[in-house]
């Protein structure tokens, strides 16, 4: 394959890679097992796929502002949360065995997959996560449970980026019911920026970094993080929860394939 075409091939893959992460979370249903199959191991496929998604991210929230408007509040105390997780995360995946995370991500990711697929009623309370217990109606153990397992997927995504935006997607979508997919969607987008931003920044310090894969996937990533809230806008709520889960399914079951090669 000559360099040329490869830099097309990779601008291909960010593009979709993109779109995928913008409108589900499931950018490394493309990037990831992409890179696998161009050689990088798990870990640098790993890095390079985090390095390559905060494109899309932030092109991702300049184009769901529409959705973000009124979730400022909501959107402000999760960052911290999930910034938090990632730094922990991204720390202990130099720390501890790279097989443990191989046979951990198919089983974390399918479970989100089936989570998101089955039928969730909507909630007549208040659509923001973080409310004091007279206005939302949740008790404080039930909102103190939210918020570890925003900090849980930070960790996560931090830790092992494929799949960390399904994880968190569903995670709104079970504990945040009031509000529509494109709203969650929106905010997954937000915590997913703050998390693989920091994550790419400790990556930049702990390993060595495949530019010559990342720029091309970068460029493609914001062309895709432009596209995507625009596609979930016009798209049933419901019916992006099954396409975003029946893709967390496949991308489950190719990596359990993948390593069992």
């Amino acid at each position: 394959m000559s360099e040329l075409v490869s830099i097309v091939l990779l601008i291909v893959i960010g593009i979709l890679a993109g779109i995928t992460s913008a409108a589900a979370g499931l950018a490394s249903l493309v990037s990831y097992p992409s890179l696998l199959a161009m050689g990088l191991s798990p870990v640098m496929a790993n890095v390079t796929s985090c390095f390559s998604t905060v494109a899309s991210g932030y092109s991702s929230v300049v184009a769901s502002a529409r959705e973000l408007r009124n979730n400022r509040k909501q959107m402000w105390i999760m960052i911290p949360v999930v910034l938090t997780g990632a730094i922990i995360g991204a720390l202990l995946l130099f720390a501890l065995p790279g097989k443990w995370f191989q046979d951990l991500v198919p089983v974390c990711i399918g479970l989100a997959g089936i989570i998101l697929m089955m039928p969730h009623k909507p909630r007549q309370a208040h659509p923001e996560l973080i409310q004091n217990s007279r206005a939302s109606g949740r008790s404080r153990l039930h909102r103190f449970m939210a918020w570890v397992g925003i900090f849980i997927v930070g960790i996560y995504s931090g830790y092992f980026n494929a799949g960390a935006g399904v994880m968190m997607l569903t995670l709104l979508t079970v504990v945040n019911r009031g509000q529509t997919f494109a709203v969650n969607n929106a905010l997954k987008n937000v915590a997913m920026t703050a998390t693989n931003t920091m994550a790419a920044i400790i990556f930049a310090i702990e390993a060595t970094i495949r530019w010559h894969y990342v720029l091309p996937l970068f460029i493609g990533n914001i062309i895709g993080g432009i596209l995507g809230p625009i596609i979930v806008r016009h798209l049933p709520g419901r019916l992006m929860q099954i396409i975003v889960g029946a893709g967390a399914l496949i991308l489950a079951v190719s990596l359990v394939i993948k390593n069992m090669i």
